[in-house]
């Protein structure tokens, strides 16, 4: 593995505990960043300025070191993470975090060679958060880190299993998380998310697993630059492309100088790694459960591994052939939110065509971006972000899928139209650093998954119709060619058939993954039930007890198709300020 031109920092940051030790090294530039990930409740923060080192976690007191002398923070049975820096030219250029199982890596190699399908198994005892106690296991399995490749690397998963508290639980039910590039195990360190699972145990064991490239395993395909988020990112598609483009040619130079074969990163991969996990847990079937992108891998699974598959439930659905979205659905969602607005008097007085008013800021914004202040989570300073109508349509573009968001639209797009920035400030503040760090696992898989010629073909035409344009597929499909990765081709995408029984969970307020797109997947089931939950968006189906209570019964065994979900309307925040209605974060203290 080619470690080159890189200053090593270890750091025991888990829970914000610090431990850090330098190597000697040219004199860096400033560099403040920060992480924030599941095993690291940051933000991490790293300065190196003058030969001078300074590591603060989650608010901490600082701690100082020179490059000729280590500083040593460990509370007890705090285990170490190892910040990796990447040095150019005397200057800090990237950084990634490395989990504490890859930090001993080389240890395991020195004690005993690894093949594929070594599992290593560590008895825990957690509690929820009524503070019962539930059995587990932190386990590791080894697996190829591309199955086509004769002289492959070895790789390595991790995954938490809770136990049952059957005497005779059915398949284990693993949980598959969105991104790709989430994680699954950190859910083991909440006791808020172990009470949710604890439901679960009666039945069967629940695997958090964190698939390849990301949280706990390793390695994890994350880098960041040092650079900072640009201010002017969100003025213009250009601005924004550019820097997307240049800080994924530099983590992929930065990945395959490591060693790494990219092209090992596809959901096909993946749904090898579950069949293997099912093989070194000694058990005939699994279960799934997938969540967003993890239903998309749970298909995979299907295809390939159906056969050992005992129940798969999949919420938020996307197909193997809808990685990238038609640009259409997004305008449908705003005409869905425009016809509600316009029947709730606190919005339509002032707003009578909401559709018509988003059209008059796009343009505005296109002719002049709008400035907002906001302060630089990392650096703490205040900048200037000039916002224009691509800024605006990326903003739509990810809170749009969330209902929590959709009562202030209104209001976000009317106080813009009257040149007042301060509901779009909130949001800017929301999604300055979302471009900060390379969550490259996310471009490789959605690269690898693809699209046929003809679908972006349709992509591209709806993109001139589209009120967004293509936004929701930016930077594809450049991004993928920066990385390289191969396409898994229409195989791959094909319409999938199967008799796996399947609980299908949408949304209709779901733009990310639509009720239809459930729908188009479920054609091929001759085994699959569909619930749909009214009103509610990508993120509000899960909560619901009544899905909750619903995807235990389906586990047991049961008929649940009769289940209906219908939430509260939309309420809409008042365009007026000081009037009772409904409030949101973007508006407190007006």
């Amino acid at each position: 593995m080619i470690r080159k031109a890189l200053t090593l920092i270890t750091a025991a940051c888990l829970f914000g505990a610090a431990i850090a030790t330098a190597q000697n090294t040219p004199e860096l530039a400033t560099y403040v960043g920060s992480y924030e990930q599941a095993n690291i409740p940051g933000p991490v923060r790293v300065a190196i300025h003058n030969g001078r080192l300074t590591v603060q976690v989650a608010g901490r007191p600082p701690i100082f070191m020179e490059h000729e002398r280590g500083h040593e923070f460990r509370p007890e049975g705090m285990p170490d993470t190892t910040v990796v820096f990447e040095v150019k030219d005397g200057r800090a250029v990237g950084y990634e975090f490395r989990s504490p199982e890859e930090t001993n890596i080389g240890k395991r190699i020195e004690q005993a060679p690894r093949k594929a399908g070594d599992l290593t198994l560590e008895a825990r005892t957690l509690r929820d958060a009524d503070g019962s106690k539930i059995e587990a296991e932190r386990g590791r399995l080894v697996v190829p880190e591309n199955r086509s490749a004769r002289d492959s690397q070895l790789i390595e998963l991790a995954f938490v299993r809770l136990k049952s508290t059957s005497r005779k639980p059915k398949a284990p039910l693993v949980f598959l998380h969105g991104g790709p590039g989430g994680s699954s195990t950190s859910q083991a360190r909440s006791a808020r998310a172990l009470s949710r699972w604890a439901k679960f145990l009666p039945i069967c064991d629940v695997i958090l697993l964190d698939q390849r490239g990301c949280g706990s395993s390793s390695p994890r395909l994350y880098w960041t630059p040092t650079d900072g988020t640009p201010a002017d990112l969100f003025s213009s598609e250009r601005k924004a492309r550019r820097h997307l483009l240049k800080v994924s040619g530099q983590a992929a130079e930065y990945f395959r100088e490591r060693g790494v074969d990219l092209s090992g990163y596809t959901t096909a991969e993946s749904a090898d790694d579950l069949n293997d996990l099912r093989i070194a847990l000694g058990v005939e079937k699994i279960s799934l459960f997938g969540f967003s992108y993890g239903t998309h891998l749970a298909q995979a699974a299907i295809r390939r591994h159906g056969k050992h598959l005992e129940n798969v439930v999949i919420c938020g659905v996307e197909g193997l052939a809808m990685t990238h979205k038609y640009p259409l659905n997004m305008d449908v969602q705003f005409r869905k939110l425009a016809l509600m607005a316009a029947d709730d008097p606190g919005v339509s007085s002032y707003v009578p065509d909401l559709t018509a008013l988003l059209t008059r800021v796009l343009a505005k914004l296109e002719r002049r971006p709008i400035k907002v202040e906001i302060v630089d989570p990392e650096s703490h300073r205040r900048v200037s972000v000039p916002v224009g109508k691509f800024g605006l349509q990326l903003i739509l573009r990810f809170d749009m899928g969330d209902a929590s968001d959709l009562p202030v639209f209104p209001k976000l797009l009317y106080t813009i139209d009257q040149g007042d920035p301060s509901v779009l400030t909130w949001f800017v503040q929301k999604r300055y650093n979302m471009f900060r760090g390379v969550n490259v696992l996310t471009w490789v898989m959605d690269g690898a998954s693809g699209a046929s010629p003809g679908r972006w073909d349709r992509i591209r035409a709806e993109a001139k119709q589209s009120m967004f344009g293509d936004v929701m597929n930016f930077p594809y499909p450049e991004v993928k060619d920066v990385y390289g990765v191969p396409d898994l081709g229409e195989e791959f995408r094909a319409p999938l058939i199967s008799d796996v029984r399947t609980l299908f969970l949408s949304g209709t307020l779901d733009w990310n993954t639509p009720p239809h797109q459930a729908e188009e997947v479920r054609w091929g089931f001759s085994n699959g039930t569909h619930l749909i939950v009214e009103n509610a968006g990508h993120e509000q189906i899960l909560p619901q007890p009544a899905i909750a209570k619903a995807i235990l019964d389906f586990l047991r065994g049961k008929d649940v198709q009769a289940v209906k979900v219908v939430l509260p309307p939309v309420k809409f925040v008042p365009i007026a300020d000081g009037v009772s209605g409904a409030t949101h974060p973007a508006v407190a203290g007006r």
